[in-house]
This record gives structure tokens, C-alpha cells and sequence, in this order.
């Protein structure tokens, strides 16, 4: 970074014109680039040729552009996909009013001297037993096998 230093004539005088700015700026760099000292007279030497101050126009790198037009680019993309995506694709829930299909379980009341076992060979008798045994005690929150008769039970439908 490069500073500014103004000779004394001009920091103590009222108000500089800019010519005498750009002059002493001018002055500066002369000495500097030249080896010399730096330290300057009461009076600054014009320079040879008029300096003119000129304002910096913005320049963009490649990287700058390519971040510039890109960005919005690549969010418009992304929004579109969203739409797309919530217009074109199906719903996945279809709500209906149509009855629900069998039930799940059904109810059965215990004769006397009927066993667990028997219930869960007339409820499902393709599957294995002792699964549908299982089933049965938890369906109906049994913590042993003993019934009594007259208890209703839930069991599985096949």
C-alpha cells in the first residue's frame, strides 16, 4: 500500500487545489522510484507531463464473471427443479372413502377344556403353531397358556 505524503507548503496552506495534489503525488513518485531520498523542498517540481487523476473502473476477473452470471444461474435452475418437481411428479397419498378390505383379526370365545393349542390350529392352520400361539398371547396380552372357559380372544384371520 502506498501512502500519500504532502509537502509542507501545501498541508500548511488553506486549501490546496487539486492540481497541486496530483503535482505532489507526481513529485513523490519521482523520488521514490529514482532511489532518492524522499524528503522534498518548500516548492514541489512540476512533472514533465500533466498528471491527471482518473477514477478505477471495476474490472471483473474471469473467476468474478463466471461467479457473477453463474450463481444466479445455477439458483434459477434449482427453484425450476423444485417446481417441476412439485407440479409434474404424482401424488403419493391417495385418499379414498372405499371400505377397508377383511379384517385383521377375529373373535373367539374359549370352550371348556379347550387348549391354546387347538385355538391356534383352527385359527391358521397353514402356519406354524406355536407362531400363531404367539401371536394370540400378544394380541390379547396372555402371560401364560391357561384359559378359562367362556374368555373371548382376539386370533389372527387367515
Amino acid at each position: 500500500m502506498t501512502a500519500l505524503i504532502m509537502p509542507r507548503s501545501l498541508r500548511r496552506g488553506a486549501a490546496a487545489p487539486s492540481s497541486g495534489v496530483v503535482a505532489a503525488t507526481a513529485s513523490w513518485r519521482a523520488g521514490h522510484s529514482s532511489g532518492g531520498t524522499g524528503h522534498h523542498s518548500a516548492a514541489a517540481p512540476t512533472p514533465s507531463r500533466p498528471v491527471t487523476a482518473r477514477a478505477s473502473a471495476l474490472r471483473l476477473t474471469r473467476r468474478g464473471r463466471l461467479l457473477l452470471i453463474g450463481l444466479p444461474f445455477v439458483a434459477g435452475a434449482a427453484a425450476l427443479l423444485v417446481v417441476a418437481a412439485v407440479f409434474l411428479l404424482p401424488a403419493t397419498v391417495n385418499a379414498s372413502t372405499d371400505p377397508v378390505g377383511s379384517p385383521v383379526t377375529r373373535s373367539v370365545t374359549v370352550q371348556a377344556d379347550q387348549s391354546l393349542w387347538e385355538i391356534a390350529v383352527a385359527a391358521d392352520p397353514q402356519r406354524d403353531t406355536r407362531e400363531v400361539m404367539s401371536d394370540i398371547a400378544e394380541l390379547n396380552g396372555l402371560s401364560s397358556p391357561q384359559l378359562s372357559a367362556g374368555q373371548v380372544l382376539e386370533v389372527p384371520a387367515h
